[in-house]
């Protein structure tokens, strides 16, 4: 079977996302101390933390960061690659931080705008609509004898 176009573009709309990710990290490293002191103010206008112990938070936070989107980048290749594990991880993942985002509107007032979130949620929300399409499911569930060639389980 062919791999259809909606898993490749899945997993290209993920490689964006990863993309998109380390440019916002790149970003952070070259306003850091702007990050800092907005991260980490108080209401007088200095530091809650000594500067030092804030560089090694937002240092440990930022490489978590990193992990986590080389995490997602081999995802998106095994999402290539027609794991079916890794399709539905990639969903949940992609449903969770829709998720979050509407969360921190709703309770935080944080707006969606391209400076905060409204990229990634774009290509969250594309990429759910690629790897939930009919034949996204049935190229990664291919190979598992619980499916007919249609994808869907067997009686």
């Amino acid at each position: 079977m062919r791999r259809p176009l909606a898993t490749g573009l899945g997993a290209v709309l993920m490689s964006l996302r990863v993309i998109w990710g380390f440019i916002s990290i790149l970003i952070y490293v070259l306003n850091w101390s702007a990050i800092r002191e907005d991260v980490f103010a108080s209401a007088d206008g200095g530091l809650l933390v000594p500067a030092d112990v804030a560089d090694l938070l937002l240092v440990i936070g930022l490489s978590a960061l990193g992990v986590w989107y080389v995490f997602y980048g081999v995802l998106a290749g095994l999402v290539f690659a027609g794991a079916n594990w890794a399709r539905i991880v990639a969903m949940s993942f992609a449903s969770l931080s829709i998720i979050v985002v509407f969360l921190d509107w709703w309770n935080a007032g944080i707006p969606v705008t391209f400076q905060t979130s409204l990229a990634s949620v774009a290509l969250d929300i594309l990429v759910l609509l690629a790897l939930s399409a009919q034949s996204a499911r049935s190229f990664a569930r291919r190979n598992d004898p619980r499916f007919a060639s249609t994808g869907e389980p067997l009686e």
